[in-house]
């Protein structure tokens, strides 16, 4: 009598598969946030990159200007229209009416609302040396009479004690004769309203001055009526501003101060009109710097407060050991 033996059928069995499943799983957990970190690296590397290339254009100004860029003037422009040749960026910056629109009638055609406007349109161009790839904003926003506004993730340092746009909003603590507001000029840092800065007025030395800083772009985010919103070129919102006339507003879109640690736009504690002056990032743990002698930094947010604010002072004479 022959005797059948039962053979197991090939293939998995269900545990099998499940446990194959489970270790895969474990894998994918394992590996994504490697794959996540190794991303962030590449961004915070071509973020790096942009702030660089800032650097070398503002310096490529300062060589033919012997000053480096006003941080705002009487256009309703920015220091970052100013670089613009300097960044390959000349057939753009060629197309800039240097007029203020604010003023009745707009002659020159550079009211906001005028769709034709060719400030209006550089303010809707997509520049990516000013774009932070970790930013979380969409390249372009509807935004002060702008339908296609683009945010930008660099503003210049105006100093470490600029408290406000204007000093009838600096918040209490901070409306005091030691603290000073975008709208005013003389102030501490290297860029601000008609400035006049070169290197032979940087007297705490080029290495020791931050010229420009990351800043967390979240358009939506308001907080005490003030919006953390950054853009390059233009500001509609600046107004008839020129030296000693105090108007307008939202300097800040250009300009921030280290009046506040970095990051302090995470910190539910602090006023939002100091928020939106201060630097950060969308890196973990700080942000980024060029200095005026062109170098790039990440400055942790756990710097010593006193450092950071000497750091962003010209002439302070602040003792400045080290910088990270």
């Amino acid at each position: 009598m022959r005797i059948r033996t039962l053979r197991r059928p090939s293939g998995f069995t269900l545990v099998e598969l499940l446990v194959v499943i489970a270790i895969i799983g474990v894998l994918v957990g394992l590996t994504l946030p490697a794959v996540q970190a190794a991303r962030e690296s590449a961004r915070r590397m071509s973020c790096g990159n942009n702030l660089k290339q800032i650097g070398l254009a503002m310096h490529h100004y300062h060589d033919t200007h012997r000053l480096f860029p006003y941080g705002f003037g009487t256009n309703q422009e920015f220091w970052s229209a100013l670089i613009l040749p300097q960044l390959e960026q000349g057939n753009l910056h060629g197309t800039l009416v240097w007029a203020n629109s604010a003023y009745a009638g707009a002659a020159h055609g550079t009211n906001w609302t005028n769709f034709q406007s060719p400030n209006r349109r550089a303010c809707e161009t997509v520049v990516s040396t000013f774009r932070c790839p970790s930013m979380a904003q969409p390249e372009h926003l509807n935004y002060n009479s702008i339908a296609a506004r683009v945010p930008a993730s660099y503003r210049g340092v105006a100093g470490a004690y600029v408290a406000s746009d204007d000093a009838s909003t600096r918040p209490a603590g901070y409306n005091t004769a030691k603290f000073t507001a975008l709208e005013q000029t003389q102030l501490d840092g290297v860029l601000f309203g008609a400035s006049k800065i070169g290197f032979r007025d940087i007297l705490d030395g080029t290495t020791n001055t931050l010229l420009i800083g990351e800043s967390y772009t979240d358009c939506e985010f308001v907080k005490d009526g003030q919006g953390m919103d950054y853009f390059a070129f233009f500001s509609p919102q600046m107004g008839l501003w020129a030296p000693g006339r105090l108007t307008g507003t939202e300097h800040s879109e250009g300009l921030g101060s280290a009046i506040v640690p970095i990051n302090s736009r995470l910190n539910p504690t602090i006023h939002g009109v100091l928020m939106e002056m201060s630097f950060g990032s969308y890196h973990a743990g700080g942000a980024m710097f060029t200095l005026a002698d062109g170098s790039v930094r990440f400055l942790a947010q756990s710097i010593d407060f006193a450092i950071y604010q000497g750091l962003a002072t010209r002439s302070g004479g602040e003792v400045v050991s080290h910088a990270d």
